[in-house]
């Protein structure tokens, strides 16, 4: 990849016909655009709107120094890895992907990939890897719209994975009940038809992906209310009858509502059309108004009319006009901009423009143009310091009432498993006579509680109060149900942020974590293992990986159901020591039952004091179970593994899991009765039922499942070796045989006896 050698000019004390009042400008040219004259093949994009867009993937994190990729759609179309640090040439599409001219509607970020409606055909762009376009699949509509979401809280991770590669593309601008809906849970590789619609009937002004929530809203404007509108929310299997609070908007006939929303998960959207401009907090169930600050270079407190743009961060958003710039920040309780300057243009002049956050704090005006010698564009960046502009601003706004807010949870991702809590810790010193003070905010109160309070903490260095914010979250028993989505796991966001902390307050940053009530990634299961056939001198570790040993044709079922004198041979077995590890030793005449650990990573959470189930992965069934179903003291029939095969022939790793398992201890009447022959096959540490051997020396190899579904979230499961030993060998000699050779024996020599007597007695009487 050839490395562009950049030359900027500083234009700071200029004053160009037609500028903003930048901190300073940049004029960015890359040397390498001064070699290629040829043009870019394939058809050139267009944007079908008639003002440009900037789409800035948020998370930088992800992405080698930060920085992530921005598209730029206007006239022509830009895909900037650098900030438009460069100059880029304008995206084509292959010819005979679609009919010219290529207008894009809509576009959004995939995984390394582009998601793009091109003449209301859904492609996807591998700007990433291939630089290459790939035709969507499942789509039998042509769309006009996409929506999506990107989680950056954690890399790889199952929970921000389900939100990031879900796609929705559908046509705006129609009744819901006649519009054509579709979703990728994929990326945008493969789509299928979203059957729910909502039970009232609106028209389908657009859909945003609530993430925050765990769940997507479709915003429908009222047929017989022209200028209202309301957020109706749901799921692929159903849409929910709750709908937000209605609110009322200039909707302009043929005006697409455009949006955005900021990243963090906090449950943000921004709304716009050229007159209005809205935000909703809590993922749309109120909508209002955003406001204007009056200061001395603006004193009226709406926007003005022909709004073009508006951009997000994480905390803070600004809103361009054709002629004026304006700035705000994300705050639960104040929704109110600044105005930051106006465009020095002439009336011919007037169009708009597109902006994008670099950084917190820093505000960039994008403008391309293209180059006099190549295909190539190049790019004039105005970029706003908005600290240094809203030190300008009069009469002077509040300052921040907050000198400290932190705590280590920020922007990190946790999990809560079932019966489990997290306990956060936020650290901030309010500045004297503020009283300011932060609050904890859920962006999804079905899936989480929690408790806070606050404590003195000490000082700072020049006297002021320290306090700690004290925070325990835990599972919302009651409303988990509520959250059975197949769309996103059941996630919230908690954040800490200051009261009405006014506009000034850019470096304090709220302080998020996104939570996932499900089960942590790396959490499982291991067997606890003191005594092993290794440490005890039986096996060496080396000689294991290359063994084979046999199991008799006596003793193994290929189907798992017991069945005896098959006609079959005997089974050669591989040993796995990779995955077995060295096997348990035990000895053959003791009642056994393993003991199991939890563990998350590398890190011991506890002893299992749960259900489980096990079976012998090759089919051995020469052991049995201590307990029968009244002896274990059950109030119902108790489930078992032929019941269980029965619906999973040859399948024993999905028979029985905490899906379908149905504990013995609850009562279902009389005709469901605990039977006294019937062995019971539940494992419990804190239960009497145990594993008992026959005289056998050999290996088993167990899998053991967690069946209590109360337990966790987790399908957990381990397998694990065993080692059978101190069996005396078995005798050859038949029981039976040799009962019948004694009897006869004894029978035998009382005949003997008695004709001897009798003969002797004879011979006497004779002689």
């Amino acid at each position: 990849m050839l490395l562009s050698l950049l030359v900027m000019f500083w234009l700071s004390p200029i004053m160009a016909v037609d500028s903003w009042p930048c901190s300073y400008e940049q004029m960015i040219y890359s040397v390498k655009s001064h070699h290629l004259v040829t043009s870019p093949s394939g058809m050139l994009l267009n944007f079908s709107h008639n003002h440009p867009y900037i789409l800035h993937h948020p998370c930088g994190n992800h992405f080698f120094r930060g920085i992530s990729p921005a598209l730029y759609l206007g006239e022509r179309l830009f895909i900037s890895l650098d900030m438009f640090e460069s100059s880029i040439l304008p995206l084509t599409i292959p010819n005979g992907f679609t009919r010219p001219p290529a207008i894009v509607s809509s576009a959004v970020f995939g995984q390394n990939s582009i998601v793009a409606v091109v003449n209301g055909v859904v492609f996807l762009y591998l700007y990433a890897t291939w630089k290459r376009w790939l035709h969507s699949k499942g789509i039998t509509h042509p769309v006009t719209e996409l929506a999506s979401y990107k989680c950056c809280f954690a890399l790889n991770d199952p929970a921000c994975d389900k939100v990031n590669e879900l796609v929705l593309a559908y046509d705006s601008g129609n009744l819901v009940s006649n519009s054509e809906i579709f979703y990728s849970q994929n990326g945008g590789y493969i789509f299928e038809s979203l059957k729910s619609r909502p039970l009232k009937d609106g028209i389908l002004l657009g859909i945003y992906v609530f993430a925050s929530s765990a769940n997507f809203g479709m915003l429908l404007k009222d047929a017989s209310h022209p200028e209202t509108a309301y957020f109706i929310f749901g799921d692929i299997e159903s849409i929910k009858n709750e709908t937000g609070t209605s609110f009322k908007s200039k909707f302009l006939e043929g005006y697409i509502i455009e949006s955005t929303l900021p990243p963090g998960m906090r449950g943000f959207i921004l709304l716009w059309t050229n007159k209005t401009f809205m935000s909703s907090s809590n993922d749309g169930l109120t909508t209002d108004i955003i406001t204007v600050l009056p200061t001395d270079s603006y004193p009226n407190k709406t926007l003005p009319e022909r709004i073009c743009f508006a951009a997000a961060s994480s905390n803070e958003f600004a809103v361009l006009t054709e002629t004026q710039l304006f700035y705000g920040n994300l705050d639960m309780v104040a929704r109110k901009m600044v105005h930051l300057g106006d465009k020095n243009v002439s009336l011919s002049h007037v169009s708009c423009e597109a902006m994008l956050f670099e950084n917190i704090g820093m505000l960039s005006i994008i403008r391309p143009f293209p180059s006099n010698v190549s295909r190539y564009y190049h790019f004039q960046k105005c970029i706003f310091n908005i600290q240094a502009k809203l030190m300008t601003v009069q009469p002077p706004l509040q300052s921040c009432p907050m000198e400290i807010l932190t705590g280590d949870f920020h922007n990190r991702m946790y999990y809560i498993d079932t019966k489990q809590q997290l306990h956060f810790n936020a650290t901030f010193v309010p500045k004297p006579g503020t009283g300011a003070y932060p609050y904890v905010m859920l962006s999804n109160p079905y899936v989480l509680a929690f408790e806070a309070h606050i404590m003195e903490d000490g000082y700072t260095f020049n006297g002021n109060t320290k306090y700690s914010l004290k925070i325990k979250l835990e599972e919302q028993q009651l409303m988990v149900e509520k959250q059975n989505s197949t769309l996103f796991k059941k996630v919230s966001s908690v954040t800490v942020d200051i009261y009405n902390k006014g506009i000034f307050c850019i470096d304090m940053h709220p302080l998020t974590a996104l939570i996932a009530v499900d089960c942590p990634p790396k959490k499982h299961i291991r067997i606890l293992k003191k005594t092993t056939g290794c440490n005890q001198g039986l096996f060496e570790p080396r000689l294991l990986q290359n063994f084979v040993y046999s199991i008799d044709k006596e003793l193994y079922d290929p189907l798992f159901l017991g069945r005896k004198k098959l006609e079959q041979d005997n089974l050669n077995v591989t040993y796995k020591y990779d995955i077995w590890g060295c096997p348990l030793l035990f000895y053959y005449d003791n009642q056994w039952l393993p003991k199991l650990e939890l563990w998350d990573d590398n890190e011991f959470v506890e002893n299992v004091h749960a259900d489980f189930v096990l079976y012998e992965i090759n089919g051995m069934h020469n052991y049995d179970y201590l307990l029968t179903e009244v002896q274990a003291n059950c109030l119902s029939e108790a489930q078992n593994w032929i019941k269980q095969l029965a619906n999973f022939p040859g399948s024993p790793h999905i028979a029985w899991t905490k899906y379908n398992y149905v504990s013995c201890k609850q009562p279902k009447g009389n005709k469901s009765l605990p039977s006294v022959n019937s062995k019971y096959q539940v494992l419990n540490w804190n239960e009497r039922n145990r594993i008992l051997f026959p005289q056998y020396n050999g290996f088993y190899v167990f899998r053991a499942t967690i069946v209590d579904r109360l337990y966790s979230y987790c399908d957990l499961t381990t397998v694990f070796s065993v080692y059978i030993h101190g069996s005396p060998p078995k005798s050859k000699v038949s029981v039976g045989k040799a009962l019948i050779s004694f009897l006869v024996l004894i029978f035998g020599t009382m005949l003997m006896v008695y004709f001897f007597l009798k003969l002797l007695k004879e011979y006497s009487r004779m002689k």
